[in-house]
């Protein structure tokens, strides 16, 4: 265990200890159902502060995800709190309408803490989607753009040239089937690397073959639209 979670641990500590002081100095066991009531709540909105710091989050808003998260059960708990304590100190003895009062605030907040974590996985999981999409056309451009750098040829350099802009202005989504032409022109760029500094004829035939490969997925990804 690192220092740092055994200092996140004391400070952790210091309410739940320095709270059960002051509560049971002042009344022992000796308090009413309500009271005991608020205090179980309370310890269980303390509880969910100090869990949903560590809730698993993902993609590039992971912070704000949890952080939205970890603000959520704080408001929670400090509600709890003032409410506690508005009944610690009047000692209200209804005992009904204090466990109404507290399901709902508890039900209120269960409802935007679920809310919140389907809605940071939902933005996720299209994030992540999105930079998958994103990474072909990204990956090959990059690998036209290294092809053209190695060229000696102008005229065929000039022709790689515009096989780059064709791929980066492609569409960057993608979809199960167009898997089949982006698979053969990733290896058609492998092939078109290994010719282009011997053989300027074999070059250019791969050239036309992506570019008719390209073509093809564009058309098809475009026609689902």
């Amino acid at each position: 265990m690192t220092k740092k979670n055994v200092l996140t641990i004391i400070l952790d500590s210091v309410f739940v200890v320095a709270f059960n002081i002051l509560f049971f100095v002042n009344g022992g066991t000796q308090h009413i159902s309500s009271v005991w009531t608020c205090y179980g709540f309370l310890h269980f909105a303390y509880l969910m502060v100090l869990i949903t710091p560590v809730i698993d989050a993902k993609g590039k808003t992971a912070y704000l995800s949890k952080l939205t998260t970890y603000t959520i059960s704080l408001i929670y708990f400090f509600i709890e709190l003032i409410f506690s304590i508005a009944v610690f100190t009047s000692e209200i003895n209804k005992i009904k309408l204090i466990i109404s009062v507290q399901t709902i605030i508890t039900a209120i907040y269960i409802i935007l803490l679920m809310s919140n974590l389907l809605t940071n996985d939902s933005i996720a999981r299209k994030q992540e989607r999105h930079d998958l999409e994103n990474d072909f056309i990204k990956t090959i451009s990059s690998k036209a753009k290294f092809i053209e750098s190695i060229t000696a040829d102008p005229k065929l350099k000039n022709r790689i040239n515009n096989l780059y802009y064709s791929i980066h202005s492609s569409p960057t989504r993608t979809s199960s089937e167009v898997v089949v032409y982006e698979t053969k022109i990733t290896e058609l760029l492998e092939d078109l690397e290994t010719v282009v500094g011997r053989d300027s004829v074999a070059a250019t035939e791969k050239i036309v073959e992506i570019e008719y490969m390209l073509n093809k997925r564009n058309f098809m990804i475009k026609a689902r639209r």
